[in-house]
């Protein structure tokens, strides 16, 4: 093979190499446009923000309760415009999983919490517990 071959084939295995470099920085770009995030609180009470591997902001939350004599709230906020979106729920008794508000469309650069509260029947208040934020 003459060098002005071997020139092409170099050239061609590093632009490929480039490209496919590229699209993994790309990747890793859109994945890490958000920080932050997860659950907060005991083990017992859990407020929880996530993003998606979609692009949405998901909330949620869990409680570990011996008692149902309750009612949940599981609140998304937009720290940034001070909007919210509530779910409401009967509480569970033992280990339960609430799905808030998945916001399909987030604004970059907001910051979003996902809030948990839990309303006692018998008119003591209410406990809550906060995500950390996620900036997205």
């Amino acid at each position: 093979m003459n060098t002005r071959g071997i020139k092409r084939i170099t050239a061609l295995a590093f632009a490929g190499a480039a490209l496919a470099g590229g699209l993994g920085l790309a990747a890793a770009g859109s994945a890490s446009a958000t920080s932050g995030g997860g659950c907060g609180g005991p083990a017992w009470e859990q407020g929880c923000v996530s993003a998606t591997a979609s692009g949405a902001v998901n909330s949620d939350a869990y409680t570990n309760l011996q008692s149902n004599a309750c009612s949940v709230d599981v609140i998304l906020w937009d720290y940034t415009t001070n909007t919210h979106w509530d779910n409401w729920f009967a509480c569970g008794s033992g280990y339960t999983h609430y799905q808030g508000t998945l916001l399909p469309n987030p604004s970059s650069g907001h910051d979003y919490k996902s809030e948990l509260r839990v309303y006692w029947n018998n008119g003591s208040g209410y406990d809550y517990q906060t995500s950390p934020d996620l900036i997205y």
